[in-house]
């Protein structure tokens, strides 16, 4: 089978539903985009999971993401001697039960996903530590200019199938 590209899946759209009309046409990106988003929440590939490393700041509590992150799995320092320690994941409010002074520092033992861009951690760092953090990454979103992604690659009937399901959705084309 032949690499499925954005080309192809687009036309696919519109002769599977057999609508190549504008108004189909112009959310051919919409449906392919929500499928996207769809099988990398739900199937969650190791394929899309890297590690990004950095390290703490002294006296800040906060912790900035990659920008690709989607996920966060596990986040760790390096201690002198190179020996991986594994933060907790914890809620909010634990952590800021744990450590309600932010002034007060210590080596990290716990972490949580505060926001869009960035963790907290508690303590807060006393140390520049080295950390890695493992993360699933956001998947290249197909377009005209990025033509093949891991999915047009690696699962192409799955994409197909999604995005063929939201535009089911669009053209409102369901069984009663």
């Amino acid at each position: 089978m032949a690499t499925m590209t954005y080309s192809s899946l687009t036309q696919d759209l519109k002769d599977w539903m057999e609508n190549d009309g504008t108004e189909f046409s112009n959310e051919t990106d919409n449906f392919i985009g929500l499928a996207e988003q769809r099988i990398v929440r739900d199937i969650d590939p190791q394929a899309f999971t890297t590690s990004a490393y950095s390290s703490f700041n002294v006296n800040d509590r906060f912790v900035t993401k990659p920008t690709d992150a989607l996920i966060i799995r596990h986040l760790l320092y390096l201690d002198s001697d190179s020996k991986r320690n594994f933060l907790e994941k914890k809620t909010d409010e634990f952590i800021y039960d744990y450590w309600p002074t932010s002034a007060t520092t210590g080596t990290p033992k716990y972490w949580t996903d505060y926001n869009d861009t960035e963790l907290l951690v508690a303590p807060t760092p006393s140390a520049a530590l080295t950390i890695e953090m493992s993360y699933v990454q956001r998947l290249d979103t197909l377009s005209s200019s990025n033509t093949t992604n891991w999915l047009t690659i690696n699962a192409q009937e799955l994409l197909l199938f999604g995005s063929l399901m939201e535009a089911c959705t669009f053209s409102k084309n369901r069984e009663d």
